[in-house]
């Protein structure tokens, strides 16, 4: 765990490290049929879009070490509607941390942080995607309260 760590807002300087480090979302290998630099090239644009974003259902919150102000990870979150009641919620798009900050508190901090922001918003829900591959995420969610909703499937079509 960090001794002193710091959540807040991301800021447009914040781009410089939070883009080349949205690639991590992918370290631990996806699926075969997507190619990782589509994959880090969308993710990239979309965070890019929502960083100083007016819009007030997008965030990108950051963690920090309070000492050094040295970037530990961040979380994107948007306001989604459910499919099935068009309910308005929270959805963790990108959750990050930076390498060596692993396990020791900076992707629950910034878990807990989304929720405060979903919170705010009157959000009853608080949702995230997370690839079947991806066991390290996978064990963060299960301990810090998600449950499974809906799998998604995919079969490839193309020869």
């Amino acid at each position: 765990m960090f001794q002193a760590l710091r959540i807040r807002p991301a800021t447009a300087a914040d781009a410089a490290w939070i883009l080349p480090m949205s690639s991590r979302l992918h370290d631990f290998g996806p699926p075969p049929f997507r190619p990782r630099d589509q994959m880090d090239r969308a993710v990239a644009a979309d965070i890019g879009a929502s960083l100083g974003s007016p819009d007030a259902d997008v965030a990108v919150l950051v963690a920090e070490d309070e000492a050094s102000g040295r970037p530990l990870g961040f979380a994107h979150v948007k306001t989604f509607h459910d499919y099935f009641t068009a309910e308005p919620h929270g959805h963790v798009s990108d959750l990050v941390v930076a390498e060596g900050a692993e396990g020791r508190g900076a992707g629950s901090a910034l878990l807990a942080a989304a929720e405060d922001w979903s919170r705010a918003r009157g959000h009853r829900l608080l949702t995230l995607n997370v690839f079947d591959a991806n066991h390290r995420a996978r064990r963060l969610y299960d301990r810090v309260g998600y449950l499974p909703d809906t799998i998604r499937m995919v079969k490839v079509l193309a020869p």
